[in-house]
């Protein structure tokens, strides 16, 4: 018999190399985004703590920081 493979076994062997390399990516950009998930948490907790103080030295503001009303989406 011939060391070379054949071509079924060649094909299925790159495929498997194919769906190793893509679950690898998969796994890295997963925990890239798990990182960044966690940061932007963080960076939310920070603002709404200091949206908090705001409004406890000022509660004056805290009524004209809600949106403006907008027209009306009824028809006339």
């Amino acid at each position: 018999m011939s060391d070379t493979p054949l071509p079924a076994q060649d094909r299925e062997r790159r495929l498997i190399e194919a769906v190793v390399s893509l679950a690898k990516s998969f796994r890295e950009e997963r925990d890239r985004l798990a990182h960044r998930l966690s940061q932007l948490e963080r960076e939310i907790d920070a603002l709404a703590l200091k949206l908090d103080q705001h409004q406890r030295e000022r509660p004056e503001t805290a009524a004209s920081a809600a949106p403006p009303t907008g027209p009306s989406r009824t028809p006339s």
